[in-house]
């Protein structure tokens, strides 16, 4: 069970974590929540939540289609949250979920990637157990591709006529990400999600509370900004304290008629790469007798990221990042961490292979793993698991739109993420108007959220409106690639037919690399493949030298700013990992960091890295 916080960065003492035992429900078909269902005391199964049914950690493990879902819990309220607000949050829901408490519906939510919340403080029993039900169906199956895909004798396939099958697909509309629209992992895509997969909790608080507070760092300054927003109008006074090392810094008083203020921060300690100072924020929302109506608990770093001319600068030095694909899947958890430990490690795990940051891929990683990225000091760019929509189809941009806002929102006090990226290669067989308007769109209502950070608004292909130029390549042979991303003229692009011109951005390829390697004693349990199949390496030696060659080439090309190497650790059948899949060492940790690390430090001398 998760039993951790699941959002440190706001923080409330009176909290109770529901994960745990729930009785469940499922079916391939939807059929309705009936009276019938309502009336259950207990469903017919048991499932370990936050584990999503398809998973081993959750007791079930189904992988077949499911449609929908049906959970249920009992819970009872401390006597000590008598006459207080009571707020029921869910981490990640996937997709479509009605919750009922006492048979009381008390809210809805469409997204499989977005927190949300409701008041259930009217649907409550006083001095009894309590009743929570819900109701989630998912409709990914809709649109499948359909039969098993085409195998080569070697292990690998061919993914060109499965995804042209289903990237024109304009029944596409419900973001998936990698979770594999066929009953079984193929290719890219892997073991489906449904239903609750992120930690479930209640929260205790006054009527008259803090509802939200954005977090500016300004280094020219040497100040926070601080945004609040309450439940309602008030007219009472917010405190706020910074602490550093657990040493008082400053206290300030500001009347909540204030919708915005600084605090100034004396000879300030910056939040960088593998330096994570972090200043501790408590806010204290005080009525006019001076009496406490809220305390939240809050922390932040003092850094900037910003953009001039071709390069990005963190904290005024030029940035080259060595970030690694991420895509946070579990062989037990599948979309879950298994623990808090896990998150943690998987960062130190990058660390120690020579990384600097991450691409969080096709996922909305969950708070806890932005709090650890936070506390060891390693960059990350927060993406949205996009594939599942087609983009030129209608109701994509409806689809998007009810979650990406909101994330973005959730998020954007973590000093760790440094770029946004909504979208990740997108339609690469048409890219009519709606396509366009969708990505420009993207863009402006990011910035507007968080003027703070670059947005690169989809990841390799096709460009509009970004602050960041990324693109993917994969080609194998070191020597081919150096001619691929030196033209004669320009710059590579990956469809530059569709996309906009390319006008002097941070140039960055954030996908490369993915050389396959599988240890002999695995080959005969998983048909793996890798990018670059049709080369693979025959030793581990040859896997070495590719590795190095490819990031030499990458490290060499003057007008690139960064990579991202393909990837931390294999996923199910995808097997270019630099660790396994259960996290285990694949190759020598020492080398791997030579290659990433050493050589960038080397070649890149004047770069904050």
């Amino acid at each position: 069970m998760r039993k951790e916080h699941p959002r440190p960065i706001f923080y409330r003492k009176d909290w109770l974590n529901l994960n745990g035992r729930w009785s469940c429900e499922f079916s391939k078909d939807i059929k309705g929540f009936s009276k019938t269902k309502l009336n259950k005391k207990q469903f017919s199964k048991k499932i370990n939540v936050p584990f999503c049914p398809e998973s081993k950690l959750s007791g079930i493990g189904h992988t077949d289609f499911i449609q929908e879902m049906y959970y249920q819990k009992s819970f009872d309220i401390p006597n000590s949250w008598k006459n207080k607000k009571i707020l029921l949050h869910f981490g990640g829901v996937d997709y479509e979920t009605s919750v009922y408490v006492n048979k009381k519906k008390v809210g809805s939510n469409t997204g499989g990637s977005t927190p949300f919340s409701f008041d259930i403080t009217n649907a409550i029993l006083e001095n009894k157990t309590n009743d929570l039900k819900l109701h989630v169906i998912d409709k990914r199956c809709q649109g499948s591709i359909g039969p098993t895909p085409w195998y080569f004798g070697d292990g690998t396939f061919d993914n060109e006529k499965l995804i042209k099958k289903w990237v024109l697909n304009k029944k596409r509309i419900q973001p998936r990400g990698k979770q594999s629209p066929h009953q079984h992992s193929w290719g890219c895509f892997y073991t489906r999600t449904t239903g609750i997969w992120q930690t479930v909790w209640l929260e205790a608080v006054n009527k008259d509370n803090i509802k939200n507070i954005t977090i500016q760092p300004n280094v020219k300054s040497s100040s926070f900004i601080f945004i609040p927003e309450y439940s309602r109008n008030l007219s009472c006074n917010l405190k706020i304290d910074v602490t550093f090392n657990n040493k008082k810094i400053i206290s300030k008083i500001q009347p909540t008629s204030s919708k915005k203020f600084s605090i100034k921060i004396s000879k300030p300690k910056l939040w960088s790469i593998g330096k994570p100072n972090l200043y501790n924020f408590t806010f204290t929302l005080l009525n006019k007798d001076n009496k406490t109506l809220d305390v939240v608990k809050s922390y932040g770093g003092m850094r900037s990221i910003e953009i001039k001319r071709n390069k990005i600068y963190l904290n005024g030095k030029p940035l080259y990042q060595r970030l690694v694909l991420d895509q946070g899947f579990y062989p037990k958890g599948i979309w879950t961490a298994p623990s808090d430990k896990d998150l943690k490690n998987d960062i130190l795990l990058s660390m120690k292979a020579g990384f600097n940051g991450a691409r969080l891929h096709e996922k909305v990683f969950e708070d806890r793993f932005h709090y650890w990225a936070d506390k060891l000091g390693y960059l990350t760019w927060a993406e949205f698991p996009n594939w599942g929509l087609n983009e030129n189809a209608k109701g994509s941009e409806i689809s998007f739109m009810k979650e990406w806002p909101r994330i973005v929102n959730y998020l954007k006090n973590h000093p760790s993420i440094i770029t946004w990226t909504p979208f990740n290669e997108t339609n690469t067989l048409e890219c009519n108007s709606q396509h366009k308007n969708l990505m420009r769109k993207a863009y402006n209502v990011t910035k507007k959220i968080d003027p703070t950070r670059p947005v690169n608004e989809t990841s390799g292909y096709q460009h509009q409106k970004t602050d960041i130029w990324t693109v993917h390549h994969y080609e194998p042979i070191p020597e081919m690639l150096n001619k691929a991303l030196n033209p004669k003229k320009g710059v590579y692009r990956n469809f530059p037919h569709f996309e906009t011109s390319y006008k002097n951005e941070p140039y960055i390829i954030d996908e490369y690399g993915g050389v396959w390697w599988l240890p002999i004693k695995l080959r005969k349990k998983i048909k793996s493949w890798g990018h670059g199949d049709k080369v693979r390496p025959k030793t581990i030696k040859e896997v070495y030298e590719r590795m190095e060659k490819l990031t030499e080439v990458v490290l060499k090309t003057k007008h690139i700013q960064g990579f991202c190497y393909t990837q931390l650790t294999d996923v199910e059948q995808e097997t270019n990992g630099v660790y396994l899949y259960d996290r285990t060492n694949k190759f020598n940790v020492k080398k791997l960091s030579k290659i990433f690390k050493d050589k960038s430090l080397k070649l890149k001398k004047g770069y904050l890295q």
